[in-house]
């Protein structure tokens, strides 16, 4: 009989490779990453925001859409492009040679204008377009929280509303005689009209009427927000003040200084813990609300024209670069509370 064959060394149940390591490594690290990354911003976790993505575009708006899985990027004279929320992937584009952009609260219908006296409310769903009179250059636009006004300023005197149903003019609302940027923004309620003139004081109309309610007393304004209570509006003013002001009565609650020698936006986190603002040559500088306080500052570029929260109160979104444009690339950048791996995978190409 032949000898029995020695059994060979017992191998291991669970035996792993190296790049089965590195695969349960990665997804751990990427569920961790994942987790970090849906954290909401606040006032206790700012001092760890991060920049997470860049976008090498010379972005001039920023817009949110009504499904908030997409933002559109407009730069100045050209199309909207309209982007994924996480890969910033572009998925469209609109229009030629804008200068402003709006998503309606219907994510079909879109209002646009280039640098001339008229705007457009576009319905992507027919393909219909309608022809707004704006009569002021550049009319800045907004629609109403419930999508049935749209608002128009630009430079000049008078604020008009519209019905986007068919574009019907329904009634102007006077700034008074100095002519000026003027920017309109709908309280979240949709009854008040508050209008900022970069050469005079800022108005709040009542929606229904076109009565001015309340006169706000310091002039030369650029972007203004209420908060998302409609109680509170914020303004970003041309010698680089930022102001708070009661929405009911139009009294000044809070003015502080900044460094900058223009603040040209002011934004609002979603649950309003936290007030945003940027502008030329200072610092991207987060607040709080209740007394302005500075949260947290930021080294920013020269020049940061655009400024958003997401609308998931995530991410902070700014764009901007030298103030001149022959001076070097501007760019977009995504702010979070995020992971490394986050950071790697999702960074645009």
């Amino acid at each position: 009989m032949s000898e029995a064959k020695q059994a060979g060394p017992r191998r291991p149940m669970f035996q792993f490779s190296l790049r089965t390591w590195l695969v349960l490594v990665t997804v751990v690290a990427g569920v961790v990453g994942w987790q970090s990354r849906r954290a909401v911003l606040t006032p206790k976790n700012i001092a760890s925001l991060t920049e997470v993505a860049t976008l090498d575009e010379d972005v001039w708006q920023i817009a949110w859409s009504p499904e908030r899985d997409r933002l559109a990027l407009l730069g100045w004279e050209k199309s909207a492009e309209i982007r994924d929320v996480l890969s910033l992937r572009k998925i469209d584009s609109i229009g030629k040679k804008l200068v402003y952009f709006a998503f309606s609260p219907d994510k079909d219908i879109v209002a646009y204008c280039q640098n001339g006296t008229t705007a457009e409310i576009l319905d992507r769903r027919t393909g219909r377009s309608i022809t707004l009179d704006a009569k002021n250059s550049q009319p800045q636009m907004t629609f109403s929280p419930d999508g049935t006004l749209l608002a128009t300023g630009g430079y000049g005197t008078k604020a008009r509303l519209w019905r986007v149903s068919d574009g019907e003019f329904l009634r102007e609302l006077d700034t008074g005689p100095s002519q000026g940027g003027l920017a309109p923004v709908f309280s979240p309620d949709g009854k008040t009209l508050a209008v900022g003139n970069r050469n005079s004081t800022t108005i709040l109309f009542d929606v229904a009427t076109g009565r001015a309610m309340h006169i706000l007393e310091k002039p030369e304004s650029y972007g203004l927000q209420f908060s998302p209570d409609g109680r509170t509006l914020a303004v970003a003013y041309a010698d680089g003040r930022i102001g708070l002001w009661n929405a009911a009565d139009g009294l000044l609650l809070h003015m502080r200084r900044t460094l900058a020698e223009d603040l040209y936006r002011v934004e609002w986190s979603p649950d309003g813990q936290i007030l945003a603002s940027a502008g030329l040559k200072g610092k991207i500088t987060l607040w709080n609300p209740a007394d302005l306080t500075i949260l947290r500052e930021i080294d920013g570029p020269e020049w940061v024209i655009g400024l958003v929260f997401s609308p998931d109160g995530r991410n902070l979104i700014t764009a901007g670069g030298p103030e001149n444009s022959a001076a070097g690339k501007r760019s977009l950048k995504v702010w979070g509370i995020e992971g490394s791996l986050y950071t790697l995978a999702n960074r645009p190409r």
